[in-house]
């Protein structure tokens, strides 16, 4: 057993499933990242910047390279948030370590079954089209303890909990919008519990384990995080613009601020600086596709066309 408490913060009492726990440590990764992070160190000179463009591809690895970092061993137990920190922190010689030991175990991205994404690549692209809408969005929120890069982490991994819960999903019924309910009821946690449970023992900094496990709170605790408004908000732009999803990525649709006050009250950005930072951010996932094509090696998405802004 294990205490969780409800979006109202009300404590309850859940039963978790123990091979859910133990599928939390499996998490799969891009066996892609192995010999691009090797071709790297092969380079005359490289920075931790290098290693961030490889290894923030891999939702799984960011994950285990902040364990490792905030794990006490290299003395910045609980203090290291954004991924050059961490290859700072771990050391060139660990960092290969923890990717060989992932690529030993056969941990691979796959697309998710009972999740309604876009096969194979959809995952992806929606978790880092929220890490880089909620990089923007971070540079203007003034309540918001989040840095850009921070923000950055936390958006790639916000449903990272998914990619263990879809293992225990029925998919009789294909895939779907998969609700809360379904996934408690599959694993005794939701997605954004179960990241909290994963993080807190890994001792990743307090603030994006708050981003992560609130960002689909209700009622009024929720904004009063601004952390989870900020990554909640991000979310929900996406959503807007159809990243990830079987329906193709367009970022000509409208985003209206007036449907985000209180979202931009909490964060304290401006509601008419809303469309500059929407500018920006569509100005960098325009590329996203091509950089999935490029980066990833996804055969079949030449044929699918994003629709570009305006």
């Amino acid at each position: 057993m294990e205490l969780t408490k409800t979006n109202e913060g009300t404590a309850v009492w859940r039963t978790i499933r123990l091979d859910v726990l133990a599928r939390a440590e499996q998490l799969p990764s891009l066996s892609s990242v192995v010999t691009e992070l090797l071709e790297i160190t092969k380079r005359p000179f490289f920075t931790a910047k290098d290693f961030e463009a490889v290894i923030c591809k891999d939702q799984a690895l960011v994950v285990r390279l902040l364990k490792a970092a905030n794990s006490g061993q290299y003395g910045k137990a609980g203090t290291v948030s954004t991924i050059p920190e961490a290859v700072l922190v771990i050391g060139l010689e660990n960092i290969l370590k923890i990717v060989h030991a992932v690529n030993a175990a056969g941990l691979m991205r796959h697309g998710l079954r009972c999740y309604d994404y876009e096969p194979e690549r959809g995952f992806w692209l929606h978790s880092m089209g929220v890490a880089m809408t909620a990089r923007a969005l971070a540079a203007s929120a003034r309540w918001c303890k989040l840095t850009g890069e921070e923000a950055f982490v936390a958006g790639l991994l916000h449903d990272v909990g998914k990619l263990v819960i879809d293992d225990f999903l029925d998919d009789s019924n294909g895939p779907h919008h998969v609700t809360i309910e379904e996934e408690r009821a599959a694993c005794g946690l939701d997605h954004a519990e179960l990241a909290e449970h994963v993080f807190t023992n890994w001792n990743i900094p307090e603030a994006l384990i708050d981003s992560v496990r609130d960002h689909h709170l209700v009622g009024d605790r929720f904004w009063r995080i601004p952390e989870a408004v900020l990554i909640n908000l991000a979310h929900q732009v996406c959503q807007i613009w159809h990243i990830g999803w079987a329906d193709r990525m367009d970022l000509g649709i409208e985003v209206r601020p007036d449907d985000f006050l209180e979202h931009l009250d909490a964060l304290g950005i401006d509601k008419d600086g809303l469309a500059q930072i929407l500018w920006e951010v569509r100005q960098s996932l325009a590329g996203l596709d091509a950089l999935y094509e490029r980066e990833c090696g996804d055969q079949g998405a030449a044929d699918r066309q994003c629709v570009q802004p305006s």
